[in-house]
């Protein structure tokens, strides 16, 4: 199960990042089909993480510490892909993303290893 909740994520990294750079450069139909995806992959990548985190770590402190950042992950991506497409500052959002993420992958590959 880790292995899909790992592909998952790292795929839903990659329709991010295609989906920013579709939308800068003003490309609406392909940004929003790519968005919409990563929409399913938010939903794939919660379940697959709530089922990690009843199997494997019985829900934990440490565990759903992670499993916190990691939701903010979610929302500080799905607030970038908005407000730049809706051409507002995206500043705090970035914020929320990278200290989220940081903190994912501190409690997922040091704390929990």
């Amino acid at each position: 199960m880790i292995h899909l909740h790992v592909t998952l994520w790292t795929l839903l990294l990659i329709g991010f990042v295609v989906a920013l750079v579709l939308t800068k450069s003003g490309k609406e139909k392909g940004a929003k089909i790519v968005h919409m995806i990563t929409r399913l992959l938010y939903v794939l990548v919660l379940l697959s993480g709530a089922h990690l985190l009843a199997a494997w770590y019985q829900f934990q402190g440490q565990a759903l510490i992670k499993g916190l950042a990691g939701v903010l992950v979610l929302v500080g991506m799905e607030m970038v892909l908005v407000r730049t497409k809706k051409a507002k500052a995206t500043g705090v959002a970035w914020a929320i993303l990278v200290v989220a993420l940081v903190l994912v992958f501190y409690y997922g590959y040091v704390v929990l290893g």
